[in-house]
C-alpha cells in the first residue's frame, strides 16, 4: 500500500515537470498571443508590481528631492560666501589703492625734506571726541626710533604737532589747535631778512569739531614789523630741542593789534588738514647732527 502511495507521488511530480516544461516551451516560443497561464502569471505580477512601485517610486523621489534640495542650499551657501569674500577682498583692494596712491604723493612732496630730516611714517590710531582738538595717537612709539618733544607733520610738511608721551608702540601727539598746553616759536617769512617777524603760536582760535576752516593764533609779534595776510609761517628753531626751524605751519589770514597796541596778533590758517588727520611723519633729529 504504501509502495503504492509512493509511486503515485513519483508519477504526478513526473506528471507536473511535463507540464511545466511544456508551458515553457510554449512561453519561449514567439507568438501574438501569450497562453492564459501566461497571462494570468503577468497580470498578477503587474497588479503586484504596480501596488508596490508606486509607493516606493514616490518615496525614493521625495528622498531624491532632499538630496537635491541639501545639495543647493550647500552650493548656495558657498556661492553666499564667496560672493562675501570677493566683496571684502574688492574692498581691501581699493583701500591698499587708495593708500597707495596717497603714499607715492607723500613720497614726492617729502623729497626735499627727508634730504634734510630722518622721518618715521606713521597712521593715526586714535583720536577721541572729547578732546578732538587736543591729542591724537599714533601707531609708533619707542621702538622707531620716537621720542618725546619730536615734531610731526603731514606730507605737505605742515605742522600737525608734537609728540609728549611715548610707549614701544603707540605715541601721542598734541595738536597744534591745542590752547592749553602748545607754544610754538614761529617766524614770518618776508623779504626783508633783517625784519623778520617773532611770535607764539598758541592754539586754535575756534573749534576745529565745528569747522573745517580752522585757524590757530600767533601772539606777540613787535609792531615795528610789517606782518601781512598770505605770508608763510614756519617754525623759527630758536627753541631747537622741541621743534627745528622752518618746519611750514600755514599761511597768515588776518592780523590785528592786541587791545594796549603793544603787539600784533596774526590768524594763520594751518597747511596741515588738522580735522581729517591719517598719514603722518615724526621728524628725528637733522641729518646733520645725527652725524
Amino acid at each position: 500500500m504504501t509502495r503504492f502511495f509512493t509511486s503515485k507521488r513519483m508519477m504526478a511530480l513526473l506528471a507536473s515537470f511535463i507540464l511545466l516544461a511544456a508551458l515553457v516551451g510554449l512561453t519561449l516560443r514567439e507568438r501574438e498571443k501569450p497562453t492564459w497561464p501566461e497571462a494570468f502569471l503577468i497580470d498578477a505580477f503587474g497588479w503586484v508590481q504596480g501596488v508596490i512601485y508606486a509607493p516606493v517610486h514616490h518615496v525614493a523621489g521625495f528622498f531624491e528631492e532632499i538630496q537635491n534640495i541639501k545639495a543647493l542650499y550647500e552650493e548656495n551657501a558657498k556661492l553666499k560666501s564667496n560672493l562675501n569674500d570677493y566683496s571684502s577682498m574688492a574692498i581691501q583692494v581699493e583701500v591698499l589703492q587708495r593708500e597707495n596712491k596717497k603714499l607715492k604723493d607723500d613720497l614726492y612732496k617729502l623729497k626735499d625734506i627727508s634730504g634734510q630730516f630722518d622721518l618715521v611714517s606713521a597712521n593715526v590710531v586714535g583720536r577721541s571726541p572729547s578732546s578732538w582738538n587736543k591729542e591724537i595717537t599714533i601707531d609708533v612709539g619707542s621702538k622707531s626710533g620716537v621720542e618725546k618733544d619730536m615734531a610731526v607733520i603731514t606730507a605737505n610738511k605742515g605742522l600737525v604737532g608734537r609728540v609728549y608721551e611715548v610707549t614701544p608702540y603707540h605715541s601721542k601727539v598734541l595738536l597744534l589747535t591745542d590752547k592749553e598746553r602748545m607754544g610754538i616759536s614761529a617766524k614770518v617769512l618776508n623779504n626783508d631778512e633783517k625784519n623778520i617777524a617773532y611770535g607764539i603760536v598758541s592754539g586754535a582760535t575756534n573749534d576745529l569739531s565745528h569747522t573745517d576752516k580752522v585757524r590757530v593764533e600767533m601772539t606777540g609779534i613787535t609792531l615795528d614789523t610789517k606782518v601781512e595776510k598770505g605770508q608763510n609761517v614756519v617754525t623759527s628753531g630758536l627753541a631747537y630741542t622741541l621743534f627745528p626751524a622752518n618746519l611750514y605751519i600755514g599761511k597768515i589770514a588776518s592780523v590785528t593789534e592786541d587791545k594796549l597796541g603793544l603787539t600784533q596778533t596774526a590768524e594763520i590758517e594751518p597747511a596741515a588738514s588738522l580735522g581729517s588727520l591719517e598719514f603722518l611723519y615724526v621728524v628725528k633729529k637733522a641729518k646733520a647732527e645725527a652725524r
